[in-house]
Parts: structure tokens; C-alpha cells; sequence
């Protein structure tokens, strides 16, 4: 501001033509415009590096007064001759300049520059000034030595110079230590005013001598002296208070860094003297509370194995001490405590300590981690190696080489472990690891057979991590070696078992599918490819419903879908007789049980097919034989009864005749009563319709027919039965009751059949009877219902039995209990019979005597409203 007041009176005393203005009274040297200006263009571009100014206006103005300090030199000589201008002013002017711009750049050596600079033209314009002055004065002195007038500056263009430079100067230096500094520049703060006074010291002391005594008369020797003890001395301050600066930041970096460790000072009785800002860190107790404090008392100290921590100044030169100790909040921290004694005061100890809590919980996690790998190794038999390159040396963690059944200690390097080895194993091993140390692999893995000290050979499987070297060289690799002789002795017996099964599978006349849970192919036997006539690669991947007639295969996925949401099985594990489609178009029947399996949240059908046509045409055929020996057996029994029945016929016959002799004699004897004559015609249409009865039964069971089951009474059918074979019989005086339980009132069978099993029973029985007393010879009938499904019916007589020799083989065909009289087929007949019903034919004999055959037949129940159960 005073710089720029100055230039602006002086400019407008030039401008105003004002005097006063440009010399401050002393006319003899005013200030020329040029002068003015050129220091008004330096003090504003101070201004403007003071602030954030652009570079090229700063620029523009320096150059401005570097051209105007040209200009002065060129217009002015050094030294005037008429004694009414200096031309020191252009060297003040070109060192202002030089100053402002070094201190534009804001470099440390250039700011230091810079202040040199601004103490020169400060020293300059001192002495300036000071010649002026002492010149004005010795001008007013009549008789006086006149100084060397050249060296004279005018009034107002010193003091702004002065005032301009003494402002560079302190800018610079401040800059100067602030970039020396930095963050320390609180502990300079009053040096960068201080350093200005010393810098312009030499010419101060001119100045000073010069008004206590006259100037010396050659004052152009002593304008170059005064700038070079100037650049000396500055030179020489620069150089101390750097390394002043230095030395103190350094020491206050190590302090700060020292505090920021936990770091004690104790005395010999252990009382804290000093508490670093890193023990309140690590600690929790601020320096306030812990100074003065006994320090192993105050953390509650002990070493890890509960003892006291030792005495202070009996601590080991090396190594430390570990301790643990309490924090603050009461949880314990573990530190290495290492001691050292301050030099010259023995009865201080320093302690430094280190925070090894999470050393020690890894150090700890790692044993802990390393006994589990240890019992993960025992308890899998995993033998875990390390094998040094360049030493071939072999080492086993935890001789865990035993796990694999080598004695420890047998296994030392490369070549023991060889030598157990199966020597093509070895050379394949060799091959790969050669591969991997080409490739840098950083690992690879390995398969070999190995003989024990026993004899006994293993298998061996095993990875390894490798390292290597900066030049590519493998350093060591470190592995696991697994015992894997059971799983390969597993893998080769499944293997073995696959085959078997594949081989069963291809040779098998069943055919086999598999599909998955949308129905889709996944495996088609050779079995199924002959069944169907599609190759496996024509079927795998489509869906099931190809093999299927149109109308079932478009509602197999929604079986599936149903299934799979509901878990109702409906087709699972059951039998089913279906209808498929093979490639040609043609549908034959099929027998389909189907399985589900599961593994690894996959669900699996596998479903086996095989072709029933030629099974069903036998069964036709032999449907149609059986129904033949059933008829056949039926007429031999119609034979056998035909006696018995030519009787009975004829006794309904004789009646009619004689009725109708009566009605017809009567006729011809004109009697008006007719009652008599309808009552004789009556009773031969009733004796006609008995003999039609019995002929009726005799052709409903010798007829050929169909086998037709359907709901039929129990009690109708068996009287029926009885009242065919009884005819004829009634002259063995044989006694035949019945026990008919009511529960077991319909069955679901082929009353003719069931009525020829009864037939064929009853004769076998009233035949049985012929060697019996009259008063002995009785049959019993009898039902009852076994369950809900069931109904047993029991024909038992009261005969000599059944011959052990003959009741083993009783239904073999051509065995009979008749001996010669009889065929042998009834009942074997009977069994089939039986047995296409679904039930059962068993004879026995009995405890009292006699024999009892027993067979059944399904039970049908119908509840009082008619609905079928």
C-alpha cells in the first residue's frame, strides 16, 4: 500500500506538474516518470503473485519494468555529470524484478534467491537513501566536501524501493521456511521477520555509521563491498537455518514417532516417569492417571506361564520379555517387553513393547489349525510331504508317512521314496512333474503303486503346490499322498459289476427305458431297440409317449405331473398289461412294471417291458384246451351218471303214463266228472315238467361254454350241484347237510364251473360212502367267509379217506382215488378251475375220519340298498 501511494503522488505530481510531489524538497533530484512507473509495475505484480493471478498478467507486468529499467540506462548514464540524476535506480529496479519472478515460482532454492535478491536492492536503496540524505545535507553546509552525487536516488523513488524490497524480502523468506518447514512452521513464526534485518545488515551498519560520521568520499567502492558481504552473509544464513530447520523437524519427527510407540520411562521401582501417546493406545489409560503409577501393578502383568513378570533392570539384552497384561476395559493384551537404560542416568529404564495379541492368536490359531490337519490326516490316512529341490530331501509333517503304512523314518529323500515305486508309476510321475516345471505350473497331481516293507502293494494318490525360484527353478513343492487302495479295489469291483450289469441288460429279453421326471428318454436297452424297432439314437432325448398309442401317450405327462405332485403311486411297483406302439405303426401288448430311483435331487423312472403276444396266445390256447378238458370231464361225468339219471327219468315218464291211461279210460267211460279227469291231467303235466327239469340241468352241465364270471348266490348253486349228483343216489341211504353261513351269501365266479367242482367233490365223496355202514355214510357242505375278500366252501364225508401215497400227488393228472374205475383229471380239473378264480384247492384228511376238500372263491358282499362292496 505505501508503495503504491508513493508511485501514485509521484505520478500525479509529474502529471499536475507539481515539484513538491517528485523530490520531497530536495530539488536538485527529483523523481523521473519512468522511475515511478517502472516501481508501480513491480509493486503490482508482488501484488499479484501474492494472489491468484493469472501467470501471464504477472508476466506482462515484470517484463514492463524490466523494459522501463532498460530504458533508464540507456536514457541516464551511471554516473551524471551535472549531479541531477542517479542511475542506480535501473539496478534496484532489475533486482525488484528478479525477485518478484523468483518468488512467482514458488520453488524452496529459488525463494531462497529471491530473498537474496530483495536484500540486495533492500541494501541498495538504503544506501541510496542515505547518500541522498547526507548529500541535501551537505549541500546546505557552505565549504563542505561535496559525496559522490551519482550514487544519489531521488527521495521518492528510495523510499518506495526500500519499502517494496523490505516487502519481497520477508515474503521470501516466509515462503522459504514454509516450504523448509512445512507442518512446523509454527516454530519459525517470528524468524521470517527476523532473517529480513539480517540480510540488510551490512548496509544497516553503513547507514548507521554515516549519521554518526561523514560518508567516505569514495562511496563507489562502497556500493560494491556493502552487496557482497550482503550475498555472503545471506548465503551463510541460508545454509544454518536450513539445517536448523532440518535437524529440528527431524527431531521432532522421531519424537512425535517415538510417542506414537508404546514406549515407558520408569524408574528403578517400576513407577512410570513417561507414558507415551502409544501406551495410552494400547493401554486405555491416559498419561494423567498411569504417571506415577507402579507399571506392572497398574496392568496387572504376568508372563504367559502365570508367573511374575522379572524385576525391572534384570531384563535379557536380547529377545524381550513376553507378558501379558491388562487393559483398561479389563480385556488382557500380549506384549513383547524389551528393556534399555538411558544413558548417563542409570536409574532410568526405558520400555518399548509390541502388541503381539495378534501374533499370538494366529500363532495359536496355526498350532490349533495344524493339530486338526494333523487329525485330518490321521483320521483319512493322508501321508502331507515337503520335498526340497535342491537337496532332494524328503520331510513328513507329523511322520505322517505311517498313515500310509511306511516306517517312519524309511522315506528320507527322492531316491528312497523310488525305490518303493513301481517303476513305470515313477516314469510317468517324472514325465508330469517335467511337464509342470516347463509350464510353471503351480501344481500337479499324481497316481502310483508302491510295495511296503511288508510286501503288501498300494495305491497312492497325491497332489503338490510348487514353488519356484526369481529364475524359474523349482525351489520345493509341498503335497498330500491319500492311501486310495480300497477305493480303486471298490472302483474296480463296480466297474466289474457295471459291465455284468450292462452285459445283462444287452443279453436280457426285457426290455428296458429309462426316462426323467418330464418323461424324456434317457436310456434304451438293445432289448428295447428289437422291441420297438428304433435305434437308442432315434429315441434318447424324446419323450416316452412316442412308444405309446396316441390316446395313452397324450395323457402320460400328466400322470407324471400328477405323480410328482401328489406322490399317490398308481403304476409304481405293480404290474400293468398296456398296449404299445412300435416304429412301424403295429401295437402289441406289453407287461410293464416300472421303478423309481433317486440320486442327487434327480428322480429317475426305469421301467421294463416285455412283449406278452405270444404269452397271450398260449393262453388263448390254453384257455381254449382247458375249456375242452373241462367239457370233456363234464360229459365223463354225465357218462358216470347217465344210470342214476336214465332212473329218475324214468319213474316222472312211468307216472305220466299211467296219469294219462287213467284220463284216457276215463274219457272212454263217458265219467261226467271232469274234476277227477283234470286232477290226472294235472299230475302228468307236473311229472313232465320234473323230468324236463332234470334233462334241463343235465344239458346246463354238459354244455360247452365260455368262462363268465359274475355275481352269483352261494346257497342256489351248491343245492343245484347237489340235487344233479343225488339222483340216482338215493338208494345208497346217504345223509347230506348243509352248513351255509349267511355272511357268505354271493361270490364272484362261473356258476357252471363251481357246480362241476361240486359235482366232481360230491361223487368223489358218495363213492367214497359204498364200503361204509347205511348208518355211517353221511357228506357234510358247509361255507364260510374267511374275510372280506374270501369265502371258503368245504364238502367232507364220512368215508375211509385218502391214502397218504395218494394225497401228495393227489392232483397230478391221471392220479385217482377211485384206483382203475377212475380217469384221474377231475381233480386236476378242479385245481385249474380254482385257480382261475384266484383261489385255492386243498384236501386233507380228517381226525375222526373221512376226508374234507376245501376251496374259494372270491366273496362279493352287497349291502341291503344293492350297492356292491
Amino acid at each position: 500500500m505505501v508503495c503504491g501511494v508513493s508511485t501514485t503522488v509521484g505520478l500525479l505530481g509529474w502529471s499536475l506538474d507539481l515539484p513538491r510531489l517528485l523530490d520531497y524538497g530536495f530539488v536538485a533530484l527529483p523523481a523521473h516518470p519512468e522511475d515511478v512507473a517502472g516501481l508501480l509495475l513491480v509493486c503490482l505484480a508482488f501484488t499479484a503473485t501474492l494472489r491468484p493471478a493469472p501467470g501471464w498478467l504477472i508476466a506482462t507486468l515484470l517484463l514492463a519494468a524490466t523494459l522501463i529499467a532498460a530504458l533508464c540506462v540507456f536514457d541516464h548514464p551511471f554516473v551524471s555529470t551535472e549531479g541531477v540524476h542517479s542511475g542506480i535506480t535501473p539496478a534496484i529496479l532489475v533486482l525488484l524484478v528478479m525477485s518478484v519472478a523468483l518468488l512467482r515460482l514458488r520453488r524452496l532454492d529459488l525463494m531462497r534467491v529471491a530473498a537474496l535478491t530483495a536484500a540486495l536492492a533492500a541494501s541498495i536503496a538504503m544506501l541510496a537513501t542515505s547518500v541522498t540524505l547526507d548529500t541535501a545535507g551537505v549541500q546546505a553546509t557552505p565549504g563542505a566536501v561535496q559525496p559522490t552525487t551519482g550514487l544519489a536516488v531521488a527521495l521518492p523513488v528510495a523510499i518506495t524501493a526500500l519499502v517494496l524490497a523490505a516487502a519481497i524480502l520477508v515474503e521470501a523468506c516466509d515462503g522459504a521456511l514454509v516450504a523448509l518447514a512445512q507442518q512446523e512452521r509454527s516454530g519459525w513464526r517470528n524468524l521470517h521477520y527476523v532473517l529480513p534485518f539480517i540480510f540488510v545488515t551490512p548496509a544497516l551498519i553503513v547507514v548507521v555509521q554515516g549519521m554518526i560520521l561523514p560518508l567516505p568520499p569514495d562511496l563507489i567502492q562502497l556500493m560494491a563491498v556493502v552487496p557482497l558481504e550482503t550475498i555472503i552473509l545471506g548465503s551463510v544464513i541460508w545454509w544454518l537455518v536450513t539445517g536448523l530447520v532440518t535437524e529440528r523437524i527431524a527431531t521432532r519427527e522421531f519424537a512425535r514417532a517415538l510417542d506414537g510407540g508404546p514406549i515407558v520411562m520408569v524408574d528403578r521401582g517400576g513407577t512410570i516417569v513417561h507414558w507415551s501417546r502409544g501406551c495410552e493406545e494400547l493401554y486405555g489409560w491416559p498419561a494423567a492417571l498411569a504417571v506415577g503409577q507402579n507399571k506392572h501393578a497398574l496392568l496387572h502383568a504376568h508372563t504367559p506361564e502365570g508367573m511374575p513378570p522379572p524385576a525391572f533392570g534384570t531384563h535379557p539384552k536380547s529377545g524381550g520379555v513376553e507378558l501379558i497384561e491388562r487393559h483398561r476395559d479389563g480385556h488382557e493384551v500380549r506384549v513383547l517387553e524389551q528393556a534399555r537404560s538411558v544413558e548417563g542416568n542409570a536409574a532410568r529404564t526405558v520400555l518399548s513393547m509390541s502388541d503381539i495379541t495378534a501374533r499370538a492368536a494366529a500363532e495359536r490359531a496355526l498350532g490349533d489349525s495344524e493339530t486338526r490337519l494333523l487329525l485330518a490326516a490321521q483320521a483319512h490316512s493322508i501321508g502331507v510331504f515337503e520335498w526340497d529341490a535342491h537337496s532332494n530331501a524328503i520331510h513328513w509333517v507329523g511322520n505322517t508317512e505311517t498313515l500310509l503304512g511306511i516306517p517312519a523314518g524309511t522315506i528320507r529323500d527322492y531316491a528312497s521314496w523310488a525305490t518303493d515305486v513301481f517303476p513305470e508309476d515313477r516314469v510317468t510321475i517324472e514325465r508330469r512333474m517335467a511337464a509342470a516345471i516347463w509350464a510353471k505350473a503351480d501344481r500337479f497331481s499324481f497316481t502310483y503303486r508302491m510295495r511296503r516293507p511288508d510286501g503288501e502293494v498300494r495305491v497312492i494318490e497325491g497332489s503338490s503346490r510348487c514353488f519356484y525360484d526369481e529364475a524359474g527353478r523349482p525351489e520345493r513343492a509341498i503335497g498330500v499322498n491319500i492311501d486310495v487302495t480300497d477305493r480303486v479295489a471298490n472302483e474296480t469291483q463296480l466297474a466289474a459289476r457295471e459291465a455284468q450289469l450292462r452285459s445283462v441288460l444287452e443279453t436280457v429279453p426285457d426290455a428296458m427305458i429309462v426316462i426323467d421326471e418330464k418323461g424324456v428318454i434317457l436310456t434304451f436297452s438293445p432289448a428295447a431297440e428289437r422291441l420297438f424297432g428304433y435305434a437308442a439314437r432315434q429315441v434318447v432325448g424324446a419323450n416316452v409317449a412316442m412308444l405309446m398309442p396316441d390316446h395313452h401317450g397324450a395323457q402320460h405327462d400328466g400322470y407324471l405331473v400328477r405323480y410328482l405332485e401328489t406322490g399317490v403311486k398308481r403304476v409304481l411297483d405293480r404290474t400293468r398289461f398296456l398296449t404299445a406302439r412300435r416304429a412301424d405303426g403295429q401295437e402289441v401288448p406289453i407287461e410293464l412294471r416300472v421303478g423309481e430311483a433317486r440320486y442327487a435331487d434327480v428322480r429317475v423312472f426305469t421301467g421294463f417291458v416285455r412283449d406278452i403276444s405270444e404269452r397271450l396266445e398260449t393262453e388263448e390256447r390254453l384257455n381254449a384246451l382247458r375249456s375242452e378238458l373241462s367239457h370233456a370231464g363234464r360229459l365223463n361225468a354225465m357218462g358216470e351218471l347217465a344210470a342214476g339219471l336214465a332212473h329218475e327219468i324214468n319213474q316222472p315218464l312211468t307216472a305220466i303214463a299211467n296219469y294219462l291211461a287213467a284220463a284216457r279210460r276215463g274219457i272212454a267211460q263217458r265219467r261226467d266228472d271232469a274234476s277227477i279227469l283234470l286232477e290226472q291231467i294235472t299230475a302228468a303235466g307236473e311229472q313232465s315238467l320234473r323230468a324236463g327239469e332234470i334233462i334241463r340241468r343235465m344239458r346246463d352241465f354238459a354244455a360247452r361254454h365260455e368262462t363268465d364270471s359274475r355275481v352269483e348266490p352261494v346257497e342256489p348253486t351248491i343245492r343245484e350241484a347237489s340235487a344233479l349228483v343225488l339222483v340216482g343216489y338215493d338208494r345208497l341211504d346217504v345223509t347230506i347237510s348243509y352248513d351255509l353261513a349267511p355272511e357268505a351269501t354271493y361270490m364272484l365266479a362261473d356258476r357252471i364251473q363251481i357246480q362241476q367242482i361240486l359235482v366232481n367233490l360230491l361223487r368223489n365223496s358218495l363213492d367214497a360212502l359204498y364200503t361204509m355202514p347205511k348208518d355211517e355214510r353221511r357228506i357234510r357242505v358247509a361255507t364260510r367267509a374267511l374275510d372280506a375278500e374270501w369265502i371258503e366252501i368245504a364238502v367232507s364225508d364220512s368215508g375211509p379217506g385218502i391214502d397218504e401215497a395218494v394225497l401228495s400227488q393227489l392232483y397230478m393228472p391221471f392220479t385217482s382215488t377211485k384206483g382203475e374205475a377212475g380217469m384221474g383229471i377231475g381233480l386236476s380239473i378242479c385245481r385249474r378251475i380254482v385257480e382261475a378264480h384266484g383261489g385255492s384247492l386243498h384236501a386233507e384228511n380228517l381226525a375222526v375220519g373221512g376226508a374234507a376238500f376245501r376251496f374259494t372263491v372270491p366273496r362279493v358282499i352287497i349291502e341291503p340298498g344293492g350297492e356292491q362292496l
